[in-house]
Formats: C-alpha cells, sequence, structure tokens
C-alpha cells in the first residue's frame, strides 16, 4: 500500500512539474525549465540529472543543458555532490530574488529594447499616412505602463508578498 501511494505521488509531482512548465513557457523559458525547476525545488535532497530524467521521463540529454541553463538564470545551483563525478543541484531558496532576478536580467533588457525602438518609430512616424497616430501614442503609453509596473515590481522588497501588501 505504502509503494502504491510512492507511485501517486511520483506521477503527482511529475504532472505538477510539467505544469508548472507549460504556466513558465510564457516567461519565455522552455517547459522543461519549469519541469526541473519545480523538481529541484521541492526536493528534500539535492537532484543529479540522472535523478531528473528519471522523476521526469526524460533523457538526459535533454534535461543537462535545461541544467545549465537554469544555473545562469541563478534559479538553481550545483550543490556539494556525493562523488566527483555526479553533479547534483539545489534551487535558489529565495523565489523573490529569483523572480527579480530574472526580471532585471531579462524583461528590463527586453523592454528597454522596446522603448527604444518606439523611439525611433514614433521620431520617424510624426505626419505619417502609413500609421494610426492615435493608436501610436496608445502603444507609447502602454509601452510606458509596462515600464512603470516593472519598477515597482523590481523595487519590492519580497515581490511575492506585493499581492498581499495591496490588500491589506
Amino acid at each position: 500500500m505504502n509503494n502504491m501511494k510512492s507511485k501517486d505521488q511520483t506521477l503527482n509531482l511529475r504532472k505538477l512539474s510539467l505544469s508548472v512548465g507549460q504556466f513558465i513557457r510564457y516567461w519565455g523559458f522552455r517547459r522543461i525549465h519549469g519541469a526541473i525547476w519545480t523538481q529541484v525545488y521541492l526536493s528534500n535532497t539535492p537532484l543529479s540529472c540522472t535523478d531528473l530524467a528519471t522523476r521526469l521521463a526524460l533523457s538526459k540529454s535533454l534535461v543537462s543543458p535545461a541544467l545549465e541553463e537554469l544555473c545562469k538564470f541563478k534559479l538553481i545551483q550545483e550543490a556539494p555532490a556525493p562523488n566527483e563525478k555526479t553533479k547534483v543541484y539545489v534551487a535558489i531558496d529565495n523565489i523573490s530574488d529569483v523572480i527579480q532576478h530574472i526580471l532585471k536580467t531579462r524583461e528590463a533588457k527586453i523592454l528597454d529594447q522596446i522603448s527604444k525602438d518606439f523611439s525611433n518609430l514614433s521620431d520617424s512616424a510624426e505626419n505619417s499616412k502609413m500609421l494610426n497616430e492615435q493608436k501610436v501614442k496608445d502603444l507609447g503609453e502602454m509601452i510606458l505602463a509596462a515600464n512603470f509596473m516593472l519598477t515597482i515590481l523590481v523595487a519590492q522588497k519580497d515581490i511575492l508578498k506585493t499581492p498581499l501588501d495591496f490588500g491589506s
């Protein structure tokens, strides 16, 4: 009976990992990033590439580069390994810091490029018969609002408590 419970938990964890992976795709990551991160974050012990491949029913050749990318984005990090041949990983505990790092290093750069490109377009769009002047203005306001919201999020001490702060 206990073995059945363990199989159910393994299956439920795999399903949750893949669901988080699906969600994280909207942030510009791949599904595998979210699946691996969930497994590593929820694990009691550091996990190896082999552990993750087994848990997610994926190949090690698919998991390995995703682990490197997750380390690059500071979502996970290497932990002390049981031997010299095996790398094991743990999640960064402070999720708020992780999210803020991603917002600063990725989203901020994307929004900065959008702002520059919009500025170049709007400079050349004056008196253009090709573009709808009101929609150009509306798009500029939308970009300004996105930059403002990003600034607010990044400035939060603990981004995960922000919804609670607004609810009080």
